[in-house]
């Protein structure tokens, strides 16, 4: 079987296609072409998985008129030229994409060459590049239940989130084993913040305001982001600079997580973070009640405030508005939850109510459903 494999642009919508790829690949066997933009950070991820990987123009469609949506729109075309040209020769028997701004050119080549396609739906409410390319696709995945409404019923199923291997692995190691292998004190709770990959100032800033109180609570692990730890840490530095040692020695902060980062999530009784799809659906799998604070939008609606608005509907999380969040609100927050068994445990059902660990399973199940050959696993 030869398959398609597309998601790109950002982390986000490269680690699920990643994860359906491998799958694929070891499982039934699959020859895999994974199709990407050429400025895309799939150009370092998709050749160090060990995938071949072909690249075309593909440009961000965004909603707002500037250089760079003019930019954006003239490469599509060039894009969708080059993707037709890549799935002719490649003779795929089926294709996936995840999203992100390549999945355009990626879907419409699909649909040309009559390659059946199965789409993925990662956050709560479709982004415009999964707007277009739903109508073509054969298939249509999503993430959670709250997505269902935005497609047509009889080709969109409920299947989660593909999840990395070793999100699923950490679960067999208890929280406070999890701690005593950061480093961290075993038996003290831990909050962890994180703002992704690149950090998030805002989160940073607040968080060490708040310090001298949230380290009468908890621990406090920290990720700031390798381009914002040396602010972070000079913030921190000044907010603790009369504080006791035992005090001090109940935070950490590092500028980034990469193999550590599932043991960082299981060993933490509460999360503060962004709340991509990705994000949300690791907390979910390892049942981490969280504070979420949504990235805000650059213009109209942000798919994460729709996403934290989903998991605060269902208690799973605690969904504050960017520019809500401050020192004293977070400490309040913090307080309410991490001092309560009860909250905590609530918290905990509701985010594993939502969880789905056997999604890259059940997708790469539902691909082979629509491809054009028999498949033996």
């Amino acid at each position: 079987m030869r398959v398609i494999v597309s998601g790109g642009g950002t982390g986000g919508h490269i680690y699920p296609a990643l994860a359906v790829a491998t799958h694929l690949r070891s499982q039934y066997g699959a020859e895999i072409l994974f199709l990407g933009s050429d400025d895309g950070l799939e150009t370092q991820l998709v050749p160090a998985a060990g995938l071949r990987l072909e690249t075309i123009k593909a440009g961000k469609l965004r909603r707002y008129v500037s250089w760079q949506t003019v930019k954006g729109v003239m490469r599509v075309p060039v894009g969708v030229v080059q993707a037709v040209e890549i799935v002719r020769k490649f003779r795929a028997d089926a294709a996936f994409t995840s999203g992100g701004y390549v999945a355009v050119p990626a879907g419409l080549a699909a649909y040309l060459n009559r390659v059946p396609l199965l789409m993925h739906q990662q956050d709560v409410p479709p982004n415009l590049s999964n707007k277009q390319v739903a109508p073509l696709a054969t298939r249509i995945s999503v993430a959670f239940e709250d997505s269902l409404a935005y497609f047509p019923a009889r080709k969109t199923r409920l299947l989660g989130n593909p999840m990395r291997q070793a999100i699923l692995d950490i679960r067999q190691v208890g929280p406070m084993v999890a701690r005593t292998q950061l480093g961290l004190a075993g038996d003290q709770p831990l909050l962890l913040v994180t703002g992704g990959s690149q950090g998030a100032r805002h989160l940073n800033q607040v968080v060490c305001q708040a310090l001298p109180e949230l380290l009468e609570m908890c621990q406090v692990l920290q990720i700031s982001g390798k381009d914002l730890y040396n602010e972070t840490l000079e913030q921190s530095n000044s907010v603790l600079a009369g504080a006791s040692p035992a005090l001090r020695e109940r935070y950490r902060l590092v500028a980034y997580l990469n193999e550590e980062m599932p043991a960082a999530l299981q060993a933490a009784d509460l999360v503060l973070c962004r709340s991509g799809a990705s994000t949300l659906s690791e907390l979910a799998t390892l049942g981490k009640p969280s504070l979420l604070v949504p990235l805000p939008p650059a213009i109209g609606k942000s798919p994460q405030e729709a996403n934290a608005a989903m998991f605060d509907r269902r208690g799973a999380g605690v969904a504050i508005k960017n520019a809500d969040l401050t020192p004293q609100v977070l400490v309040e927050r913090v307080k309410y939850i991490m001092t309560s068994p009860e909250i905590l445990a609530f918290m905990m059902e509701a985010a594993s109510a939502l969880a789905m660990p056997q999604a890259t399973q059940d997708i790469v199940e539902e691909l082979i459903k629509i491809t054009k050959v028999k498949v033996k696993s």
